[in-house]
């Protein structure tokens, strides 16, 4: 989601309609903001900090539990010190915390090195609650910076999108900084297309490359000196374009074996030029009109096709739209989803492989990107919880 980010106010009550929970959000993160003076911060967290962290981590997971009621759990992991506050079922919160533990550790490994200073809660609501805390009827997550507060009703791109900013901005504040919009979302857009895999963080090409290259060939594409320039509003008033160009340069860069050069480049220049064209110009060694004609033709030379076997796969169900997702109506006689027995009539899917599904033609394409014989999770609303679950693919009939 657009991020309401410091310097757009981000002002108490403008993203939660529960005010009683704001004020006991804010309340615990105010005094953390102490920590948040670089001259304090390390990489590693000092004991003694750390077991102050975990104490406000426990005081802030029951504070939060008791303004939403019934049907809450917290966990806490004390070694990356990140506080769950959930309705899930204990089998998908099990999976959450695993895939979010993942995520931190690689993503701190790569980039975001530079301390923690609070405990970042994530709070996977039901779908009702959700509702009435978001600031926009039609995100599925978002991530609050006056709180430290990540909040999604999506358990896959979505949910990694929206703790990749919280985790950015932990390493901002260790640093004093705070970073230019299109390095922010292009970097949260960049890490959602991104699976961890055997302890290394694999980032996918995806079809959103296509929009970029279709962009360039229509001259829709934003040349690089007025992207890097470009504050919130002026980004958010062509998000759809801002988003996948921002994420395809940072991709550019790292394909090249070049984002961690850049990013720790960019915080050592940040004082200088915060839009990152000098540290792009260092990271690369060329001007940037000469760097924007090389992503141009990278772009242009990108395959995304998946290769491999002419074979597509089947799901089996019926569906129609939905709100938040698209909602499973049957299942196909003889079909996988029927066999396993898994998906329910009534169930709305999210999510299918760590891709959203927001409409049934979004579904359909993901489906038909997979392989008959592959096991994927699938992200679904039931009765207004979400849950995980694992689903074999058929075959498509010829």
């Amino acid at each position: 989601m657009p991020q309401q980010r410091p310097e757009a106010g981000d002002r108490p009550g403008q993203g939660f309609h529960c005010r009683a929970l704001l004020t006991v959000l804010l309340a615990v993160a105010s005094p953390l903001a102490a920590r948040s003076a670089p001259a304090t911060t390390s990489t590693a967290t000092a004991p003694a900090v750390a077991a102050v962290m975990a104490q406000e981590a426990r005081a802030m997971a029951s504070a939060v539990i008791g303004n939403l009621g019934e049907g809450y759990s917290f966990q806490i992991d004390d070694r990356r010190h990140l506080v769950y506050v959930s309705a899930l079922d204990k089998r998908t919160s099990r999976y959450v915390m695993s895939v979010l533990g993942a995520y931190c550790d690689m993503e701190r490994q790569m980039l975001f090195a530079g301390g923690q200073l609070w405990n970042p809660v994530i709070l996977l609501p039901t779908l009702t609650d959700f509702r009435r805390l978001s600031p926009d009827p039609k995100v599925l997550g978002f991530y609050r910076y006056s709180t430290h507060t990540l909040m999604s009703i999506s358990l896959s791109n979505v949910l990694i999108h929206e703790f990749t900013h919280a985790l950015h901005h932990q390493d901002q504040a260790a640093a004093g900084q705070h970073h230019a919009i299109w390095l922010a979302e292009g970097l949260a857009t960049l890490f959602q297309q991104s699976r961890v895999k055997a302890g290394t963080l694999e980032i996918r090409t995806d079809s959103s490359l296509s929009t970029v290259r279709k962009a360039i060939q229509e001259g829709k594409a934003l040349p690089l000196t007025e992207l890097l320039a470009m504050d919130q509003a002026a980004f958010m008033k062509r998000a759809e374009i801002c988003y996948l160009q921002a994420q395809s340069v940072l991709l550019f860069l790292y394909r090249q074996g070049k984002l961690r050069d850049f990013y720790l480049t960019y915080k050592e220049t940040f004082a200088q030029d915060p839009t990152g064209r000098m540290a792009l110009e260092k990271t690369l060694g060329r001007k940037l009109t000469d760097i924007e004609a090389a992503w141009r033709k990278w772009v242009a030379s990108q395959d995304i096709r998946r290769s491999g076997s002419s074979a597509k796969a089947h799901l089996g169900i019926r569906m129609q739209a939905d709100e938040n997702g698209v909602m499973v109506t049957g299942l196909l006689a003889g079909s996988m989803a029927q066999t396993a027995g898994k998906l329910k009539v009534g169930d709305v899917i999210t999510s299918i492989a760590g891709h959203d599904t927001p409409s049934a033609a979004e579904l359909t394409l993901v489906v038909a990107s997979l392989l008959p014989g592959e096991t994927i999770d699938i992200a679904i609303l039931r009765q207004g919880r979400p849950m995980i679950i694992q689903q074999l693919l058929g075959a498509a009939r010829p």
